[in-house]
């Protein structure tokens, strides 16, 4: 095989062609370990239809990584299938007051449970209900919040005319493996891919091998 190959079915280390094979391969219908084309397969792939361990273009598919205007892959940007469950991201946490100084008018953050019962929605803290008034603004997005159940938050307050009042609130969101259907929907995930891995080693893998086996001992 040459080191560099140009035409219509191009084979060398360097391929470039309409029908390209090689480990670096350029053309309409590319295969390499890296492949740039109108369709891509291998590991690095570019094109308009790309499919390898990375898969980027307009419909990409990727083990790894893909990004397309569709597509699926390990992870990914774009209307990508993402077929590995994700995992969250930790919220920093603000700098918080103890619960005695906000209520005696040091504005800052504390460290209260949000719930909602036959009392209304309210903050409590070791069980025992905080006398802290929830800002107009907040009303909505808390009782949604609350539906979940308790939930811990962190609650901006300030003592506005001597009533301690909750002006801001943060929270962190569910741990993904704590929402319902996580399971479910993480064993498609799965599955999606281990059938998108299959079919690259069935459709790309093997010829791949016989390419590389061209220029080292496999």
């Amino acid at each position: 095989m040459d080191f560099v190959s140009v035409g219509q079915n191009a084979e060398g280390f360097i391929a470039i062609g309409q029908h390209a094979r090689g480990v670096i391969a350029f053309g309409q219908i590319a295969t390499g370990v890296i492949a740039v084309g109108q369709v891509a397969r291998g590991c690095f792939t570019l094109g308009q239809v790309a499919f390898g361990f990375t898969g980027w273009g307009q419909l990409g598919f990727g083990v790894l990584h893909a990004v397309g205007m569709a597509g699926a892959g390990g992870r990914g940007f774009g209307l990508v299938f993402r077929l590995t469950p994700a995992v969250g991201r930790s919220r920093i946490a603000p700098d918080t007051l103890p619960i005695e100084r906000a209520l005696g008018g040091e504005a800052g953050w504390i460290r209260a449970e949000l719930t909602k019962d036959g009392y209304g929605l309210g903050l409590t803290h070791g069980g025992q209900r905080l006398p802290i008034k929830f800002d107009r603004r907040l009303q909505s997005g808390a009782t949604t919040l609350a539906l979940e159940g308790t939930r811990e938050v962190w609650a901006y307050v300030v003592v506005l005319s001597g009533v301690p009042v909750c002006q801001r609130i943060q929270h962190s969101p569910l741990p993904p493996w704590q929402r319902k259907r996580f399971f479910a929907v993480a064993g498609l995930q799965f599955a999606g891919l281990l059938a998108l891995a299959t079919a690259w080693w069935l459709l790309v893998g093997r010829e791949l091998l016989v390419i590389l086996g061209q220029y080292v001992d496999i």
